[in-house]
């Protein structure tokens, strides 16, 4: 909405960002260009689960206009980030946990020239077992994705003892609900503009929901002290929960610093959709038990979500 009515009248204030959301003049990071700048893409898992054997980038890195290919190995600090938890590779080092896990990134004069590298690429995977199911992926029998299991997170909450109750319920229903994977559907998808300065300082231009938060974690990544980058996150193009944890920005920052040159990269929509967030699909278990007037006395749910690998 362009113009909001304010509560004590009928003054019209206009939206500071309407006129350029409505207009479309409005200048998003993931438009933004450099003098020099590089293109970047990242090379991604074809695989849900596998081995990876070995990266050989040799031709990539040989290819001219080509300014910097990276693997896990180039990683200066910690190759991990996650806001709660730092589980999630930068870069597969040893396997590849779902298609669209990180194995490889680049930065080249052109947009060509980046697709024509990661082609140049060679990843030898050796195909592991999957499990496409949460349920199943607790029971003892399963691969295990992480060295701690396959449980990400447990939280329960109990009062008294529901199973007790319901044997004196007038009334129990008992009912299993699902709901699906979604998209965040962003019309923005997952980019930016990660530019370094000759102080060995660097500036990010990404949309993001946590800048501090981006700060932290791409200083440990990048094993700089956090003074020393700048995070600009606005304006954005849609978010909705999907843009609170990194996405580009450790591929961006590393590609800058890597070859000292501003490096641009922006996801496809068909890349957004293969590596970005999605919200949880969950099963949940309700059973409730009332009285003979509808007051309920018992109520018990079990939820197990499905939060990907």
């Amino acid at each position: 909405m362009l113009l909001n009515r304010r509560n004590s009248g009928d003054r019209w204030r206009i939206r500071p960002d309407g006129p350029g959301k409505v207009t479309g003049s409005l200048s998003y990071l993931t438009d933004m260009v450099a003098p020099g700048m590089l293109y970047a893409l990242v090379l991604r898992s074809p695989h849900p689960h596998a081995r990876i054997v070995s990266i050989r980038t040799e031709a990539a890195r040989s290819l001219q206009g080509v300014e910097a290919v990276l693997t896990w190995e180039d990683v200066p600090g910690l190759n991990r980030f996650g806001i709660a938890r730092q589980d999630q590779p930068v870069f597969c080092e040893d396997r590849a946990r779902y298609v669209g896990d990180a194995v490889a990134a680049v930065a080249a004069e052109t947009l060509s020239l980046a697709r024509r590298a990661l082609d140049l690429i060679e990843v030898d995977y050796e195909p592991l077992p999957t499990v496409d199911d949460p349920e199943q992926s607790l029971l003892p029998e399963s691969p295990r994705l992480h060295p701690e299991g396959n449980i990400l997170h447990t939280k329960a909450y109990r009062s008294g003892d529901a199973e007790a109750v319901f044997g004196r319920c007038a009334h129990v229903v008992e009912e299993t609900y699902v709901t699906k994977r979604q998209m965040h559907a962003y019309m923005e998808t997952e980019g930016g503009l990660f530019v370094p300065g000759p102080d060995g300082s660097l500036t990010v231009y990404a949309p993001t929901q946590h800048g501090f938060m981006d700060r932290l974690q791409l200083s440990r990544i990048l094993a700089m002290q956090e003074r020393r980058i700048r995070v600009v996150s606005s304006p954005i193009g849609g978010s909705f929960g999907g843009k609170d944890e990194l996405n580009v920005q450790p591929y961006g920052a590393l590609l800058a610093m890597a070859t000292g040159r501003p490096v641009k990269i922006h996801n496809s929509r068909r890349e957004s959709v293969r590596s970005g967030l999605k919200r949880h699909p969950m099963t949940i278990r309700m059973k409730t038990g009332t009285d003979e007037s509808g007051r309920i006395l018992a109520h018990m749910v079990r939820i197990v979500a499905d939060t990907g690998p």
